[in-house]
């Protein structure tokens, strides 16, 4: 009887363990995974967070500068047929065109919203899209650069023949967009992509939820980001570890900018240096001390508008068409 009543105890615990496992697992999957849909209005009230509260207005003009323009609303369709949708702005005299692929759960004109008059009065055209699963674009799962390398390749192509190829095309990301456009870096892309801007991007979707698991949710990697993976292959169809930004880079030779905020506690500027490292093309890695996650630019404007604007002249002045 004593037997059986030690049996029945373990029996419990590991019950009570593995639904808990199993909670855990579901919420960070929630978390992780599924789009997430926010109005406009509640873009609006995000900027008075403590985030972004110090260059809220700032970031509201030049959202209005942006939609002032005469702008082009574009779409294509994907590998796996979903509809993505952009927005693109031809700058007067273009000489080079930037895609701008947003980062997790976010918006591309809030992310790249105090940068695109600096590439229009530069002469660079821009494409802002919306990543799969998030605003316009369909979609029901977010991919971490894994199934959106190849939406990114996509837009590349439809860049390409809409410029007609005259122009060269520079794939600019934040965050999971800098995963994006790394991970599409190996991508068969068309000749007039000469180079990538990679801004605070992880080295691996599996390492970046690992880090997050730890620091935000304080749960073990074992086994609760095996389950997850697990759940994303049975419901989205793809692994954490199908690929990664350190793997696609060892097989591009094409010129990346990376920079990365010293102060980033979201994603560690450590795998932006593992990047870096890997990376086989020409390459430049730029830290800029004590800002946090996607605020590079912000904390020092004067050096990154400096370092994007000089890799811009760099590899747009050897262009000559495709």
């Amino acid at each position: 009887m004593k037997h059986k009543g030690t049996v029945k105890a373990l029996l419990c615990t590991a019950g009570a363990v593995t639904a808990g496992l199993t909670a855990a697992t579901a919420v960070a999957f929630r978390a992780a995974v599924p789009r997430r849909d926010r109005t406009e209005e509640e873009w609006d009230r995000y900027l008075d967070g403590k985030k972004w509260h110090a260059h809220a207005e700032e970031i509201r003009r030049e959202i209005a500068w942006f939609r002032r323009q005469e702008t082009e609303e574009v779409s294509i369709r994907s590998k796996d047929g979903l509809r993505l949708r952009g927005t693109y702005l031809e700058a007067p005299n273009a000489r080079a065109c930037m895609l701008l692929c947003h980062g997790f759960r976010s918006w591309a004109l809030l992310d790249f919203s105090l940068v695109l008059r600096l590439f229009y009065e530069n002469g660079c055209s821009v494409l802002l899209i919306d990543q799969r699963a998030h605003n316009r674009s369909e979609g029901k799962y977010i991919g971490y650069g894994i199934l959106e390398r190849y939406d990114c390749q996509q837009w590349a192509w439809f860049l390409h023949a809409k410029l007609g190829g005259r122009l060269p095309i520079f794939l600019e990301g934040v965050s999971m967009g800098a995963a994006t456009v790394m991970m599409a870096s190996e991508l068969p892309l068309p000749k007039s992509v000469v180079g990538v801007i990679a801004d605070c991007g992880y080295s691996s979707p599996w390492d970046e939820l690992r880090h997050c698991m730890k620091r935000w949710y304080h749960l073990p990697a074992f086994p609760v980001l095996h389950l997850l993976d697990l759940s994303c292959k049975v419901a989205a169809g793809y692994s954490l570890r199908d690929v990664s930004s350190a793997q696609a880079l060892s097989h591009s030779r094409l010129p990346v900018l990376f920079i990365h905020g010293g102060g980033d506690d979201f994603v560690p500027a450590d795998m932006t240096a593992e990047n870096y490292a890997a990376a086989m093309g020409e390459k430049r890695q730029v830290i800029i001390e004590g800002a946090a996650h996607a605020l590079s630019y912000v904390t020092d404007r004067k050096r990154c508008t400096e370092e994007v604007l000089s890799f811009i002249n760099t590899y747009a002045e050897g262009y000559h068409g495709a």
